[in-house]
């Protein structure tokens, strides 16, 4: 990715101090808009929230995704540039069971949208055949995937993935295309001094600010953790994989601001799951036993383990004190056009595994903060209700950010 917008590095206070704590490598001191500190945040996920995370999201329910690869640019004319295989998304083969009900069969262009060698970004042809292991996708009905009911053009061209086969890391994905979408997430979607407000950004504004810079900061970990460090024969093949700190150190370690907001933002994604528990119980249908699995990993594992340590933590994040002024109705309608603006943004990702996870983690983020901002319709004592999207969606994005503090302490080891 690119470099951190100046807004964003001016929006984050700096650290109490340069120095870190003895006991998890982190910094000393509670993290600024946050009700805890580092170790706090430290300590929760390395008792509780990773290893279980990690659990869950390799369950049937929260293991898939539906997304558009093959969804255009709506903002500039791009011609992307991918140097590795890795661009591409294998899909699912054929629709599990418990999706069976939501193939379209007979829907037109049910072939797989995939990545391939330099420059063959496109849904061609040519594209699929980059390794014999990427087979034919499925489409699926918008509508039975998502009760919001997202139908119209383009919905026979969503697929199913399997993220546990696709994950996270160095795709090769580079140049002026990868610049572009990152300086219009950091130059235009995030707020600048004396856009909307005339004047510096309010809590409200920063806060956002930091969540992308604090997502960007994970998504640079996640690529230095996996990274390709030779190549192989034919060139857009990895012949070894592994970690590369000078990456991690030079995006992310070096800068206190970026350490900084990835713990923002995963305090608030870790704040946004504990609230959204009825609501990402309620998206798992009861009636599939392929659930079975996943509901319990969530309501008998992970959801009380979390409820546990913000009973210790009271507040990792005090929500009620934003958009609750005046203006906070406007305000809120800034934040709602910064998020479909950056899924839009999302579409003119010109790798295809860039993409799927970027979308991902946007629609992670936007169900974060409808979860912790949105009145609910029927009422301020009822919950949020989530989509089966937006459950998989949220729960993953908290995974990610999680894993990157993992990583965050192994890069600081090695240093």
């Amino acid at each position: 990715g690119g470099d951190i917008g100046a807004a964003v590095s001016a929006a984050a206070p700096p650290l109490v101090d340069a120095g870190e704590n003895e006991t998890c490598g982190c910094p000393p001191g509670n993290v600024s808009d946050c009700c805890c500190s580092f170790a706090d945040l430290e300590e929760a996920n390395d008792r509780t929230a990773h290893d279980l995370l990690k659990q869950l999201v390799a369950t049937p329910f929260f293991s898939h995704f539906r997304v558009n690869l093959c969804s255009t640019c709506g903002l500039w004319k791009d011609t992307p540039l991918c140097t590795l295989r890795d661009c591409g998304v294998c899909e699912c083969p054929e629709p599990p069971a418990w999706v069976a009900s939501d193939t379209a069969s007979d829907a037109p262009g049910a072939s797989a949208p995939l990545g391939g060698p330099p420059g063959a970004a496109e849904c061609t042809e040519e594209a699929s055949q980059v390794s014999p292991s990427i087979v034919p996708s499925f489409a699926v009905k918008a509508d039975s995937w998502d009760p919001s009911g997202s139908t119209g053009a383009g919905a026979d061209e969503y697929v199913v993935v399997d993220l546990r086969e696709n994950p996270e890391r160095f795709t090769g994905y580079a140049g002026e295309s990868a610049a572009r979408v990152w300086d219009e997430v950091h130059s235009r979607n995030c707020f600048q001094a004396g856009s909307e407000s005339g004047g510096d950004a309010c809590a409200e504004q920063r806060l956002y600010n930091r969540l992308i810079s604090g997502i960007h900061s994970s998504i640079s970990l996640h690529i230095a953790h996996t990274y390709c460090l030779a190549r192989g024969q034919p060139a857009w093949t990895c012949a070894k994989w592994g970690t590369n700190a000078a990456v991690a150190h030079d995006r992310v370690l070096k800068h206190p601001d970026r350490v900084e907001n990835l713990y923002v933002a995963f305090a608030v994604l870790l704040r946004a799951v504990v609230k959204a528990g009825p609501a990402v119980s309620a998206a798992v249908p009861l009636s599939d036993p392929a659930f079975a699995e996943s509901l319990r990993a969530w309501q008998q594992e992970l959801l009380p383990e979390l409820v546990r340590f913000e009973h210790a933590c009271p507040r990792t994040f005090a929500e009620e004190e934003l958009f609750a002024q005046p203006d906070g109705g406007e305000l809120w309608t800034q934040v709602q056009g910064r998020l479909q603006h950056l899924a839009e943004v999302m579409k003119c990702v010109g790798c295809d595994r860039c993409k799927l996870w970027g979308t991902l983690q946007t629609q992670g983020l936007a169900a974060a903060l409808k979860v912790l901002f949105q009145q609910p319709a029927a009422g301020p004592d009822s919950h949020v209700a989530l989509s089966r999207q937006e459950a998989v969606a949220l729960v993953h994005t908290l995974e990610r950010l999680s894993s990157s503090l993992r990583y965050l302490r192994e890069f600081r080891g090695g240093q």
